[in-house]
């Protein structure tokens, strides 16, 4: 499940090698652009039921648990500071790493291919790409969980295609996750820093 909109938890988008809800396993099948899907029989063993577009799903209703199973994915993604949305992280990074407290909770194990910073003065949490900066109070499981699943669509949906994350996602978040202390100071640099550069 993601969360592309910030709004409210979705099934993936097209092209997530795997994922599993309590409708079953969805395979991506590359070749016909669609999942194929797999419901558990009571034997163990397994039922086709057809392929799906992502488009066909709705959001979810009621209650729900989102769950993070990345024990059947190919090897592990390391972090590549290319993929960075720079023009969002590092001015985000230099004014928290100014303010102080700010520290490194990354886990690659658990969360393979992105930085996590924490700092008491981050509002709320905020993904730049493959960087996720977050508040103390929401770096538990479930918001670090919410905010990997941006860097997921980040990797699958936009295909790492920066302007358009940034257009999309990433900027319309800033604005709630610096709160309006660090915002105006945030969107000073990164101004400024566009005029010299293009993400």
């Amino acid at each position: 499940m993601i969360d592309p909109t910030g709004m409210s938890a979705e099934p993936p988008v097209k092209g997530l090698d795997y994922f599993r809800d309590d409708t079953g396993e969805y395979f991506w099948n590359e070749s016909k652009d669609l999942y194929e899907h797999f419901t558990p029989n009571d034997n163990g063993s397994t039922s086709f039921n057809g392929y799906y577009d992502a488009s066909e799903f709705k959001e979810p209703v009621g209650d729900f648990n989102i769950i993070f199973d990345l024990s059947n994915t190919q090897s592990k993604d390391k972090f590549e500071r290319s993929l960075t949305i720079s023009s969002i992280s590092d001015p985000l990074y230099s004014s928290l790493n100014l303010m102080g407290e700010m520290k490194n909770i990354s886990n690659p194990e658990k969360y393979p291919g992105v930085e996590i910073y924490s700092s008491p003065h981050m509002y709320g949490a905020l993904t730049a790409g493959n960087v996720i900066f977050t508040n103390p109070g929401m770096s538990d499981a479930g918001t670090l969980a919410h905010e990997y699943g941006h860097y997921l669509d980040y990797k699958h949906n936009f295909k790492y295609n920066k302007a358009e994350y940034l257009k999309t996602i990433a900027f319309p978040s800033v604005i709630s996750a610096t709160r309006a202390t660090l915002f105006p100071r945030l969107i000073i640099t990164i101004l400024h820093q566009k005029k010299e550069q293009t993400f």
